[in-house]
């Protein structure tokens, strides 16, 4: 059985609204309710995103249908001295994996880094993903870091000396945990 074969290009104006219908299923894919997503897609930041010079996208066709894209980001400020390329997000959907969709949208990302003197391509995981993080081992990256997020707010609260209820419990159990390691160290 022969292959489909996989075309790669980078996303032109007349490829947005495939590029959103794409996003739009990897956001509802990894969870995001579709009225969150299509506020996101509407509002103009995905749009001005890809405006942003160090921001580049590529769609993969399979038969002439959009299957797939990658988004990338310039980091030069990253892990390394050098100038690195960051897979920011990386999407097939479901009835097209399998059928070197990714290996090709990467194949494109090799490309963007070689002409941007880039030695180095940094790749954005989400935890959960069992299955991108084995696809992303195969190909030779590697663990360096691991990205812990947390929202404004809930930080600020965990930050404040009078951050309320939580705040008075967390004091309580810090409390007891050190009465629990100086009674062990006597």
């Amino acid at each position: 059985m022969a292959r489909n074969m996989v075309e790669v290009s980078a996303v032109r104006g007349d490829d947005l609204e495939d590029l959103v219908g794409l996003w739009l299923a990897a956001k509802v894919d990894a969870g995001v309710p579709l009225e969150v997503a299509t506020r996101f897609a509407n509002d103009g930041r995905f749009h001005s995103a890809l405006e942003r010079p160090e921001v580049c996208a590529h769609m993969a066709r399979l038969d002439g249908r959009p299957v797939g894209y990658v988004m990338t980001s310039e980091n030069p400020f990253g892990l390394s001295p050098e100038p690195e390329i960051a897979v920011e997000q990386l999407y097939v959907d479901p009835s097209a994996r399998r059928h070197g969709v990714a290996r090709s949208l990467l194949c494109a990302v090799v490309g963007h880094a070689e002409r941007a003197g880039s030695e180095v391509i940094v790749s954005n995981v989400p935890t959960q993903s069992r299955e991108a993080h084995r696809f992303f081992a195969r190909l030779g990256f590697s663990s360096v870091i691991v990205r812990r997020v947390v929202g404004t707010g809930a930080l600020r609260r965990r930050l404040s000396p009078q951050g309320g209820v939580g705040s008075a419990v967390e004091h309580l159990i810090r409390r007891r945990r050190s009465l629990r390691s100086e009674s062990r160290a006597s």
